[in-house]
C-alpha cells in the first residue's frame, strides 16, 4: 500500500502574519518621528544665540568706530572754523590799526584835526565790529533793564524820569543772541526835590546819590565797579 500524503502544517492562529506587520504595510518605514534629545536642542539654541551675539558685537564695534571717526572729523572742522573766523576778524581790524598808526605818526599840535582823525578811526572801528555782528545796547533814556543794564548808581535828574537810564558810563554789547557785557549805567531817581532817592537793586546793592558832574560820576562808578568785583570774588570763594 502506498504512503498516506502528509498534510502541510498550518501556522497557529496566535502567530502574527508577515503581511499584517507595520514593516510590511509601510514597506519597512516606521510612522514614528525620530527622537531628539533635550541636550541636542539646547546645543542648537546655544549655537544660534552665540552667532547672534557675535553679529551684534560686530555691529556695535563698527558703529563705535564710525562715531569715533565722526567725532574726530567734527573736532577738526571746528578747529578749522575757529582759525578761519579768527583770521577774518583780524584781517578786518588791520586797516583800523594802520589808521591809528598813521594818526600817531602825524604832529598832534593841531588838536582839532587830530581829534577829527581819531573820531573817523573810531567810526571805522565800530563799522568793522558791526560787520562782524556786534550790536551796541541802546541804553540812554531807556527804562532800566537788569537783563542788559548794570546799575552803578542813581542820581537825580530834572529831565530824565525816575527809573530810566540817565547816563551810560560804559557801553554794553551783544553778538547775535549772546550778551557780551551789560551796559554800565547811572539810573535817574527823578527830579531833585529833596526826597530820598529810591534804591537801585542789583549786583552792586544800594548806592549813594552822586553829583551829576562827569568827574564825580567817574569816581562813583569806579567805586561801584570795585564793590562789584568784591561781590563776585566772595561768590567764587
Amino acid at each position: 500500500p502506498g504512503a498516506a500524503p502528509v498534510e502541510a502544517e498550518q501556522p497557529s492562529s496566535g502567530a502574527p502574519n508577515s503581511s499584517d506587520t507595520p514593516e510590511a504595510a509601510g514597506c519597512g518605514i516606521s510612522d514614528e518621528a525620530p527622537y531628539a534629545s533635550p541636550a541636542a536642542d539646547l546645543e542648537n539654541l546655544v549655537s544660534a544665540l552665540t552667532a547672534e551675539r557675535d553679529l551684534l558685537k560686530d555691529q556695535m564695534l563698527r558703529l563705535r568706530a564710525d562715531f569715533d571717526n565722526f567725532r574726530k572729523r567734527m573736532n577738526r572742522e571746528l578747529e578749522k572754523w575757529r582759525a578761519t573766523a579768527a583770521q577774518e576778524t583780524i584781517r578786518s581790524l588791520l586797516p583800523v590799526r594802520d589808521n591809528l598808526e598813521r594818526a600817531l605818526s602825524h604832529d598832534p599840535s593841531d588838536g582839532k584835526a587830530f581829534a577829527e582823525g581819531i573820531r573817523m578811526i573810531l567810526q571805522q572801528f565800530d563799522d568793522t565790529l558791526a560787520a562782524q555782528g556786534l550790536e551796541a545796547i541802546d541804553a540812554e533814556g531807556q527804562d532800566f533793564d537788569p537783563n542788559v543794564h548794570e546799575a552803578l548808581t542813581y542820581a537825580p535828574s530834572p529831565t530824565v524820569p525816575s527809573g530810566k537810564v540817565a547816563m551810560v558810563y560804559e557801553r554794553g554789547y551783544r553778538l547775535g543772541d549772546t550778551l557780551l557785557r551789560p551796559a554800565k549805567v547811572v539810573v535817574s531817581s527823578g527830579p531833585p526835590d529833596g526826597n530820598p532817592a529810591p534804591e537801585v537793586s542789583g549786583e552792586n546793592g544800594a548806592a549813594e546819590p552822586v553829583d551829576t558832574d562827569a568827574a564825580a560820576v567817574d569816581n562813583q562808578a569806579a567805586s561801584a565797579e570795585k564793590a562789584s568785583e568784591n561781590v563776585k570774588r566772595k561768590k567764587k570763594d
